[in-house]
């Protein structure tokens, strides 16, 4: 119950402080792995910082769509096109992220 509460609460802080709390960063291990943990939440710093629209977005929305990408096996670098986190507005939820799979060529 505890991990729910502070992953949803996340709108509060900005996306850094929110990827470093204990709760979202155990299950970032869990579902990532230690090992590249820290990758994921650079990748998704990195994603987030290149559109300043992503930045007003939901913490929870964006690591939501960056997980969903882990699990594809790909990155969030609007570089390398294989996915893009695309901000969009929400009735109920406000802006929230949104996975936008890339085309890579």
């Amino acid at each position: 119950m505890a991990t729910s509460t502070s992953l949803t609460q996340s709108k509060k802080v900005g996306l850094t402080a929110f990827l470093t709390k204990d709760a979202v960063r155990d299950q970032i291990n869990k579902v990532v792995g230690g090992k590249d943990g820290q990758r994921f939440v650079t990748a998704i710093i990195s994603a987030v910082n290149a559109n300043p629209q992503l930045q007003e977005c939901d913490n929870s929305s964006i690591l939501s769509c960056a997980l969903l990408g882990e699990s594809l096996k790909l990155s969030p670098s609007p570089q390398l096109g294989h996915y893009y986190l695309l901000p969009f507005n929400d009735k109920n939820r406000g802006k929230v992220a949104q996975f936008v799979l890339g085309l890579t060529l």
